[in-house]
């Protein structure tokens, strides 16, 4: 099978950040250096995966497969809850705060598993747009990416203190969903597809265009570290509406052909494995930090060559 081997590499690059970045790498090592890559230029990790999927989900659009894929996916999500079930599945008090908590968790995903979620609404919303222009598209994109930096800034810079609705802004479910963070990246991937002239410049325009994103992403996570207290979480920035398109464009302007879907399978089985780890290290009294990414990291790559025997089973749980 002839695949794109740069793009599954930089998956599992991606996949790495992952890791380390949920271990906080660099945690109590240097706070500058943590700002500037764990809290932002590692955040170019869900926005590229989105972008992939939605490069590659155009020959769903063309074949109208959508149920099909939905049905892999939500597979994939289902099975994955199930098997951090003992993570998120608390007996809640008879109280409706707590059993809302616990319905949000179920629809919108235990920690890193909000990704699949995301990406299913933003699958299916993208597939009722279809018709639409690609400029409709892409404004529609930009537009709610915007809102929903908007929200994270605002509830970052405590615009509503003492509001109700700076407790709720506080919190990274009101922007980080399929509306406001998967739909946009996950539609841009779709139009990097469908806009032919886009992928026909030189690859130096998109190294160009690779490195002012990531200048301009160090520099607005460096603008945050020093404007506000500690170290600010930001899981969205405008500039990766730069930086992650160009990037992907540069990377998948390589293109070297060949099978690597072994790639495309550690990419996938690292991202869901890996909290197991980092779980079990933290209660052997890991503390966050570069320990913790070293021991986290590596486990979960022998774990995941360890499960490549079992690849054809489990095909559902990683996207075979």
């Amino acid at each position: 099978m002839q695949r794109n081997v740069s793009l599954d590499v930089l998956k599992l690059t991606l996949a790495v950040i992952v890791v380390i970045s949920h271990a906080q790498v660099l945690m109590g090592y240097s706070d500058l250096g943590y700002q500037l890559t764990v809290e932002g230029l590692f955040r170019i990790v869900v926005p590229i995966f989105m972008m992939v999927s939605g490069y590659f989900f155009i020959s769903v659009i063309r074949t109208k497969s959508l149920a099909s894929w939905l049905k892999k996916v939500v597979s994939m999500y289902l099975f994955w809850m199930l098997v951090y079930v003992y993570f998120w599945l608390d007996i809640p008090a008879a109280n409706s705060h707590d059993l809302l908590r616990l319905l949000r968790v179920a629809i919108m995903g235990y920690h890193h598993l909000w990704f699949l979620s995301a990406l299913i609404g933003a699958a299916i919303l993208l597939y009722m747009l279809r018709n639409f222009s690609m400029k409709v598209l892409l404004v529609w994109a930009v537009m709610l990416y915007g809102i929903g930096v908007s929200f994270m800034y605002a509830g970052n810079y405590d615009l509503f203190a003492g509001s109700r609705v700076d407790a709720l802004l506080l919190e990274a479910w009101p922007y980080r969903n399929f509306l406001f963070f998967g739909f946009p990246f996950f539609c841009i991937g779709y139009l990097l597809r469908s806009w032919e002239g886009i992928r026909q410049l030189d690859r130096r325009y998109y190294a160009i265009w690779s490195l002012a994103g990531a200048l301009l992403l160090l520099g607005e996570s460096y603008l945050n570290y020093v404007s506000l207290e500690g170290l600010p979480h930001f899981d969205m920035y405008l500039s990766l509406l730069v930086f992650c398109p160009g990037l992907f464009l540069w990377v998948s302007s390589l293109h070297v052909p060949g099978d690597s879907t072994s790639l495309a399978y550690y990419a996938t089985a690292l991202y869901f494995i890996h909290p197991l780890f980092i779980s079990l290290f933290e209660a052997l009294s890991y503390r966050p930090g570069n320990m913790l990414a070293f021991l986290a990291l590596a486990s979960s790559l022998l774990a995941v060559m360890l499960l490549k025997g079992s690849r054809k089973r489990l095909g559902f749980a990683f996207g075979g």
